[in-house]
């Protein structure tokens, strides 16, 4: 018997429709790099107010305090050191008024006749400091920048009463003006955070002491300090 194409069709035509509709290919939406990856490692540190703080050591420096009798130098022991405030990012120039304290204890000193005697007590100094800084990153908008900065200001110089055998003296209280110098390096850790290691000199304006002898005036009371320490913008 023949079967006619019509009635093929008929039969054939519902086992098509039943098949499965090719897939068809959908595009695949590009990645967007999360915030900390390798993309936006590199983000700059955004402009605005922040906090600072850190803390270090001090070296101070000898000093040579010059009268009528001659000449001396006086030594001092390393000390601690830590400064906060606040500051205000402009990019590359940051502004910062900051409270520092540098603390120390006399040692001894050099004699006009050029021998060293040593304190056997007291002598704790601190030099209380305010000072309004200027500063310049130098590669603001990457990871790791150096920087350098300088800043004036007013020193409270204050030093506890001291003796060496045989002798005793009077501790003295002294308002100064101040001044600093700073090189650093920074890192990023977000936009609104640094962290940083930087390399100090404060310095102070002459003064002059008497030791119940003499008169005596000293240029600087002034020191180097190493100091750690973060930057947090709000």
């Amino acid at each position: 018997m023949r079967v006619r194409p019509q009635i093929l069709v008929v039969l054939i035509a519902p086992w098509f429709t039943s098949l499965p509709a090719p897939v068809s290919a959908e595009p695949v939406p590009a990645e967007v790099p999360a915030k900390g990856t390798a993309a936006g490692a590199n983000e700059k540190y955004s402009s605005g107010p922040y906090v600072t703080g850190a803390i270090g050591m001090n070296w101070p420096t000898a000093r040579v305090g010059t009268g009528d009798a001659g000449s001396f130098t006086e030594f001092s022991n390393p000390g601690f050191s830590t400064e906060i405030g606040l500051g205000y990012i402009f990019k590359p120039l940051r502004a910062e008024l900051t409270y520092a304290l540098d603390a120390s204890r006399l040692r001894g000193y050099n004699s006009v006749t050029s021998q060293y005697y040593g304190y056997n007590h007291g002598g704790e100094t601190r030099k209380n400091s305010a000072f309004a800084s200027l500063y310049w990153d130098l590669f603001p908008g990457k990871r790791l920048t150096p920087y350098i900065g300088a800043g004036l200001g007013l020193t409270s110089l204050e030093v506890a009463k001291f003796s060496e055998p045989g002798y005793k003296y009077n501790g003295y209280s002294k308002a100064l003006f101040g001044y600093q110098a700073k090189a650093g390096i920074a890192y990023t850790i977000d936009s609104k955070s640094k962290i940083f290691a930087e390399a100090i000199y404060r310095g102070t304006s002459a003064y002059t002491t008497n030791d119940g002898f003499n008169d005596w005036r000293d240029s600087s009371f002034s020191s180097w300090s190493g100091q750690i320490g973060a930057r947090v913008g709000f």
